[in-house]
């Protein structure tokens, strides 16, 4: 079978060329039985009423565009490595550009019967809930869209939490009675932060510095038991920022604390899944005078639950919120606060609430029709890139939006 896929964007020809060898849905190994190479492309068409989501969506936007590449190779039988490349455009927060989304070396220096443990160096992908690992590839998301609550699709922070130059070290223990048990630690190294990431950190504020991150450390373990009828998973992530002023500046030389919880769980049967995670962040940004303090305590949770009725077909429906602050779920005192503050918001743009129903058609082994429509409330993670009227109003609270996405992986 020959595939050749070419997407062009404004800074971007893209190739993916594979002749005359066979692709099957575990990848192609024509290099030799140590290598094998992985990739996948999806399209999605989004129509959206009041607000956009990546594009001009009200007026419908072909603008949600993914394609990978991935390699595998295994040096010996302790040790291998791991290359992925993928192109992403979503409306004005990605326009398309390859990126590297990991590369690493991958050491496993204890392997029996009972589990194994090894350490990843490089950039790697940061464990975080039960979907970031995964999330590029559409056919491994819960919907064409996940979770916006905990994964942040829309704040431009996405790829903040995607992966980080590190090490991550790892451990899977099995236990008997179908008992299983996965840990894995990871570290990043300072690094300057992307300028949509600082603008996302400082409500796109207009300066000119660059935000560094000092420190970041995250966390997670996932209990499975059954051959995971039953996950259970818990996330920790701690970060810090400082941000460095240029001249022109009118704030210091501050510092943005984050630290993240997520309790992750899954219940899976022949035909239904149900899945839910809640996430608490602390958000701290201090000492950028003249502006106050500030102390942001968010909360967001969703519930899924997924039904396969028929071989290749799954329906789902999901619920999903997000509060700025846990504390103002109606985001009333927050919209008086920003009116003091000189850049008024109304109460609705401090939560957002999804509630979504979707169809997945999987009509070849790796080919996936995805179609889902969401009913909104909220504005507090609709991305403002996509939506420039946010400088100066946030538009209406109640908005719905449509998708459908084509997806083929090998």
């Amino acid at each position: 079978m020959s595939v050749f896929v070419a997407y062009k964007g404004r800074q971007l020809v893209f190739w993916l060329a594979l002749i005359a060898y066979p692709i099957t849905a575990s990848g192609i190994e024509f290099l030799g039985p140590d290598t094998q190479l992985n990739g996948f492309v999806s399209q999605a068409f989004i129509q959206s009423e009041h607000h956009n989501f990546y594009g001009n969506s009200t007026q419908g936007s072909f603008g949600l565009t993914e394609i990978g590449a991935n390699v595998h190779h295994r040096f010996h039988p302790q040790l291998s490595g791991s290359v992925q490349v993928i192109s992403r455009r979503a409306g004005e927060m990605d326009d398309g550009t390859p990126r590297l989304d990991y590369a690493l070396l991958d050491y496993r220096y204890h392997s029996t019967m009972n589990g194994f443990a090894g350490i990843r160096l490089g950039r790697v992908k940061l464990p975080v809930g039960l979907y970031n690992d995964t999330r590029d590839v559409a056919i491994t998301r819960p919907g064409i869209m996940v979770p916006q609550s905990v994964y942040l699709e829309g704040l431009a922070l996405r790829d903040f939490f995607l992966s980080a130059d590190g090490a991550l070290a790892y451990a899977h223990w099995f236990g008997a009675s179908n008992h299983a048990l996965q840990i894995e630690g990871g570290l990043a190294v300072p690094t300057r932060l992307s300028a949509q990431t600082r603008d996302a950190f400082l409500l796109d504020m207009p300066v000119n510095g660059s935000l560094r991150m000092d420190s970041g450390q995250a966390v997670r373990a996932l209990y499975e038991w059954g051959g995971g009828q039953i996950r259970l998973g818990a996330t920790g992530v701690q970060v810090r920022n400082r941000y460095h002023p240029q001249a022109g500046d009118f704030i210091a030389d501050g510092r943005i604390d984050l630290d993240v919880l997520i309790l992750s769980g899954e219940w899976n049967r022949e035909r239904f899944t149900l899945t839910g995670e809640g996430v608490y962040r602390r958000l701290a940004a201090q000492d950028f005078g003249p502006l106050p303090n500030r102390i942001n305590h968010q909360n967001g949770y969703y519930l899924q639950g997924s039904y396969r009725f028929h071989p290749g077909w799954e329906a789902f429906i999901r619920h999903d919120i997000h509060w700025m602050d846990r504390r103002d779920r109606s985001g009333k005192a927050q919209a008086q606060a920003s009116a003091l503050l000189g850049r008024p918001a109304p109460e609705h743009a401090f939560f957002q609430r999804h509630h979504v129903v979707g169809l997945g058609w999987r009509f070849q082994p790796q080919w996936l029709l995805r179609t889902e429509w969401h009913d909104i409330e909220g504005t507090a993670l609709t991305p403002w890139q996509d939506n420039p009227q946010f400088s100066t109003e946030r538009g209406k609270a109640n908005w719905g939006l449509f998708a459908v996405q084509l997806s083929y992986s090998f």
